[in-house]
């Protein structure tokens, strides 16, 4: 398993590099907020549609295939971002880069393979905390490179960076990653080379609990999407915090999504079950919402995002591993991909609109949306518990 989380880490320290910056890659080549946004829509679309293709497939093929697939995939979309002029140009680095960043779900699953019971939330926890780790390195990373004033040729080098780590995390793949899906386990149905089967992803709706699970996923998703596709804009307009300060507040919540995932989720987890623990990050979330939309300075800034960071980092671990115990060995990658690609619609929706909002309506308008989407969310997670009751019950008959 180190080796898997290893392999997590390398590739998103590329993307933790390249994510807080990213507004002012838009703003080098001319783009408005509202197109800022609409271009982090088309990274989540990329996702959208790549995140299910990947996981069919790497049900049928083994995780470590795709992984290399992806992970260079991704190393040729930021060496395309690093070189884009323009806004079309910027737009197809963004596209080609979710397609490759649809490998979460591989992960996940990869996890789910060699886990079971209680213990795989703690597993899929520690899978979260090499994100968060990578989302730790990489901001303060890209920050200090950036500068308070940075330049096209800086956002070069930024973007060549994280091309290098995830040709890196090719290279740890291939000579140190142990496959975890064995040719006994896998899917022998036929896989389609569609990128996406909406007729495939709407099975899973109609599963008991996971189709709830994917409701949840997706407004949760949505909702947070559009407090990340502003706050580097809210940020900078609201509070005058520059590419460096916004890189170390990147740095401050990975550090404290690494300490939830890797030290706290597990204990939860098995003491409370998934679904409080599901339920309690949603409501740490919405509450770090409203502290945003009072905040007056750093200091008010930094318990918000405390209160938000530690919302995705309970509810990242326990969602997918409620997801992954209501799917078949032989679908943990496609069932997982389904949830993921519900999460990436919800990034598509609304930075799409997001934008808008904040020039507007206000810089802490968008975060007052997000609050009334995620509320739906209590709602489908008690859908979810009753069915998984009655699915209880109905196996102990």
């Amino acid at each position: 398993m180190f080796v898997l989380y290893l392999v997590v880490f390398i590739g998103l320290t590329g993307v933790g590099i390249i994510v807080p910056l990213f507004p002012f890659f838009g703003e080098q080549v001319g783009a408005s907020p509202a197109e800022i946004t609409m271009l982090m829509a088309v990274f989540a679309l990329g996702q959208f549609i790549a995140a299910p293709f990947w996981g069919r497939w790497s049900d049928r093929v083994g995780r470590k295939p795709i992984f290399i697939i992806t992970l260079a995939g991704s190393a040729v979309a930021y060496v395309l971002l690093g070189l884009a002029e323009t806004v079309p140009e910027l737009l197809f680095s963004r596209l080609v880069g979710g397609l490759m960043a649809g490998n979460i779900p591989v992960a996940f699953a990869a996890a789910a393979d060699v886990t079971s019971g209680k213990d795989r939330s703690m597993i899929m926890g520690r899978v979260g905390a090499a994100f968060s780790l990578g989302f730790i390195f990489g901001p303060a990373i890209g920050g200090l490179l950036a500068g308070p004033a940075p330049t096209a040729e800086d956002f070069l080098l930024i973007a060549l960076l994280a091309a290098g780590l995830c040709l890196f995390a090719v290279l740890v793949t291939v000579f140190l990653f142990k496959e975890t899906h064995p040719v006994s386990n896998r899917s022998a149905k036929p896989v389609s080379m569609r990128l996406i089967s909406l007729k495939g992803v709407a099975r899973y709706l109609t599963w008991p609990v996971l189709g709830a699970l994917i409701g949840v996923n997706f407004i949760f998703v949505a909702g947070s999407s559009m407090m990340d596709s502003t706050f580097a804009l809210y940020a900078s307009k609201e509070h005058d915090f520059g590419p460096t300060d916004i890189g170390f507040l990147f740095t401050y919540m990975g550090v404290i999504m690494a300490t939830v995932q890797g030290g706290a989720i597990g204990p939860l987890t098995k003491r409370f079950g998934d679904a409080p623990v599901l339920r309690l990050g949603i409501l740490f979330y919405i509450t770090g919402l409203g502290f945003m939309i009072v905040a007056s300075g750093l200091y008010s800034v930094l318990l918000a995002l405390t209160f938000i960071t530690v919302g995705v980092a309970l509810f990242v671990p326990a969602s997918s591993s409620l997801a992954s115990q209501h799917a078949p060995g032989s679908e943990q990658g496609a069932a997982l991909g389904a949830f993921q690609a519900a999460g990436n619609l919800g990034r598509v929706l609304t930075p799409t609109v997001s934008g808008m909002i904040f020039s507007t309506y206000g810089t802490a308008a968008p975060f007052m949306v997000a609050i009334a989407l995620m509320l739906p969310t209590f709602f489908l997670v008690r859908i979810a518990i009753a069915q998984s009751n009655l699915i209880k019950t109905e196996s102990a008959l």
